[in-house]
């Protein structure tokens, strides 16, 4: 089967090569890809700045954003042949700290945790992969091939998990919600800023073009400039570009 592939920490080494079907020990459910996204982080591995490879192996194949179709169900007994799944990219530490002892995987402790596509093992970059049924995560068939956003959107769900556990420290009632950039994970932090009931506004360099239309066709208002320019003070600042200009600039 046909695979993208890069030697971690080399730049310029990523390719698409022809590779084994996947190993059954990687999972019971054999899933065939139908959409794989990509992200800062995989550029930032083809650029040779990040990633490990699985013991033993120089080169990982990529991919961590995944939707598939199940060809086989394996052991699984809720998924079904023709189900739409994603999978879950992060794996506990196998000691484990405390975060992963509860399930909060994604606040490893201790660097002992492995990432699909990232660090240590497979990604879903391939024609085919195989995962373990209970990381595997049923889509609805009508999101169709939007299902390969449910990875980064969970990432933007639990910054709303952390800001609603810190906000609820004291009385908390947010009305105003200021979401900076309006990339994808913008977009999706302002879509679910707006299924809160808040007053959503989004700020990024550019004042034209596909950004504003999409960020009022979610109901948010677009905003270009400086936040000092801003007219109004928000209760809730959701970053989401990680670079310090946009939220400084003149």
């Amino acid at each position: 089967m046909k695979a993208i592939t890069v030697e971690p920490l080399t730049a310029g080494s990523a390719r698409l090569e022809d590779l084994p079907e996947p190993d059954p020990h990687d999972g019971s459910v054999l899933v065939e890809a139908i959409a794989v996204g990509v992200c800062g982080t995989d550029v930032e591995m083809v650029e040779g700045k990040y990633g490990w490879a699985p013991p033993g192996r120089t080169r990982l194949v990529l991919g961590h954003e995944s939707l598939g179709r199940v060809i086989d169900p394996g052991s699984s007994r809720s998924l079904r042949a023709g189900d739409l799944v994603v999978g879950i990219v992060r794996r506990p530490d196998p000691v484990p700290c405390p975060n992963c002892a509860v399930g909060e995987w994604d606040m490893c402790s201790n660097g002992g945790y492995t990432e699909r596509g990232i660090k240590q093992v497979d990604g879903f970059m391939a024609e085919r992969w195989r995962i373990e049924p209970e990381y595997a995560v049923r889509v609805d068939p009508g999101l169709g091939v939007l299902g390969v956003l449910l990875e980064p959107t969970t990432v933007v769900a639990k910054a709303w998990e952390h800001i609603a556990s810190i906000g609820r420290r004291t009385f908390w009632d947010p009305q105003t919600v200021l979401v900076v950039g309006a990339g994808p994970i913008g977009l999706l932090g302002a879509l679910i800023a707006v299924q809160h009931g808040v007053e959503v506004h989004v700020l990024d360099r550019v004042d034209s073009g596909l950004k504003p239309e999409l960020v009022r066709a979610l109901g948010a208002t677009f905003h270009s400039g400086a936040v000092s320019e801003l007219p109004f003070e928000p209760d809730v600042i959701v970053e989401c570009t990680g670079v310090g200009q946009v939220g400084l600039c003149a």
